[in-house]
């Protein structure tokens, strides 16, 4: 009697996500006039960033300004926080202008996004 032999495949080693397209239907996004949710926003963002392995800071500047329309881009980009990577301190010395400073910044540019401004 022939044996018969079952051939399972080998269980595929789960990849770290990739950063999606801009225009998935799935992806975090925001709109402008719903202020307060930008803070949810940088929160989704968050979550996509740890889950792709993402760490550099121009990176997730990058990522973070294609989720949103071309204007409001174009006014985050535009912000000296993007662009620099470095400060001057003194005459030699720079400290990196970080995510979360550029973040913070953007965040500044709407009102309503406050945290005095949430619900109790």
């Amino acid at each position: 009697m022939p044996t018969i032999q079952l051939f399972l495949p080998t269980p595929m080693k789960l990849t770290a996500q990739c950063m999606l397209p801009h225009n998935h239907f799935s992806v975090a996004k925001w709109d402008k006039s719903k202020p307060r949710e930008l803070t949810q926003y940088f929160k989704e963002l968050k979550y996509f960033f740890r889950d792709c392995g993402i760490t550099d800071h121009t990176q997730m500047k990058e990522y973070t300004a294609r989720y949103i329309t071309y204007n409001t881009a174009e006014t985050w980009t535009g912000l000296p926080e993007f662009a620099a990577t470095t400060t001057p301190i003194g005459n030699q010395a720079t400290t990196a202008i970080s995510y979360k400073n550029w973040k913070e910044a953007v965040i500044c540019l709407y009102s309503g996004t406050e945290e005095s401004t949430r619900y109790m």
